[in-house]
């Protein structure tokens, strides 16, 4: 009858929705460190490119010679962003990597069109080069830090395209930062296996041209203030910088200026809850770019602490107060 028809409808609706909820969690559960991975600086338009990548080891550095750019698959498969001499990136080759070549293809989502695409690299150790279909992009030189491509010229909206890198690395050279990592075959003392090639999260995120592109945030307890200094992408006439603190849900302060290169803005802050190890309370920061029309054209979530670490003669003060014993519980 009609009432067991709709009950069969509603449990047919429920059923097809947990299904979909238990496939979309069994992906993101195939991606290694699926999270966005720079929390105090998160964008929603974004895709992660961990997960399984085609390689192949160069041991003699003839990978150039034999045009392994243009390579459209390797032989052997490693999962990014271990590496090559973890376990975890399906490797496990702990011998010393000279050179190491990575691929997989990528795919710009149709709905990025007319955006800068930018292409960003965790951290490759120790030089890097990047190429998408054969053509150079970029190089860099560095094992720890973080750096990134406009791929925007590179790419097509919706089409697949072949992303090659390549990394190269001479711990025993010395003429590379190598940390401890050990210059021998196998670990020793506080010296442990290499770290080669792509060790951290790599992703592709689509902003517009006039985007935020990084902050310095300074707190200041004293004056009971929050100092942001923006660096924008690019800029357009009539752009405004919108800076919004949050205590969860509560907007405790607002602040919107015109955007400026490199000029500090201001956010007031009432009675600010102050960061403490006993209580390491952080407020929820929304960083806004709007055009002249008002539209916000980028969005970046963010979080702070309010806290203040100064010497006073021989004390290390913490928030005004002799806090050496409320650092040593950190410790």
């Amino acid at each position: 009858d009609l009432y067991l028809y709709k009950v069969y409808t509603i449990m047919k609706r429920l059923v097809l929705a947990i299904v979909a909820l238990l496939v979309s969690f069994s992906a993101l559960a195939q991606i290694p460190r699926a999270e966005y991975p720079r929390p105090q600086f998160e964008r929603e338009a974004w895709q992660n490119l961990n997960g399984e990548w085609t390689y192949t080891l160069d041991p003699v550095k003839t990978g150039w010679e034999r045009g392994l750019r243009n390579s459209k698959g390797f032989a052997d498969k490693i999962i990014v962003p271990f590496a090559p001499e973890s376990k975890l990136s399906g490797v496990g080759y702990i011998d010393f990597i000279n050179s190491v070549w990575y691929q997989r293809n990528i795919q710009v989502p149709a709905e990025w069109a007319g955006k800068a695409i930018k292409l960003n690299f965790g951290a490759v150790y120790y030089i890097s080069e990047v190429y998408i279909d054969g053509q150079f992009v970029g190089r860099h030189y560095g094992g720890s830090d973080s750096f990134s491509y406009d791929i925007t010229d590179w790419v097509a909206d919706g089409k697949e395209h072949n992303l090659v890198l390549h990394a190269e690395s001479d711990v025993r050279g010395a003429q590379q930062p190598a940390g401890k990592q050990s210059s021998r075959l196998n670990s020793y003392g506080c010296f442990y296996t290499r770290t080669t090639g792509i060790w951290q999260t790599v992703w592709m995120e689509a902003v517009e041209e006039n985007a935020l592109e990084r902050v310095q945030v300074f707190t200041d307890i004293d004056q009971n203030q929050i100092v942001v200094t923006p660096t924008f992408y690019g800029y357009k006439t009539g752009d405004k910088f919108a800076i919004t603190v949050k205590d969860g849900e509560k907007v405790v302060a607002k602040t919107e200026v015109g955007a400026s290169q490199g000029l500090p803005v201001v956010v007031p802050v009432k009675k600010p809850k102050l960061w403490t190890p006993e209580n390491p309370f952080l407020y929820d920061v929304v960083y806004e770019v709007k055009n002249a029309a008002g539209e916000v054209v980028d969005q970046v979530n963010s979080y702070v602490g309010m806290r203040k670490v100064h010497i006073d003669g021989t004390k290390i003060m913490l928030n005004n107060k002799h806090g050496i014993a409320c650092i040593y519980k950190t410790l």
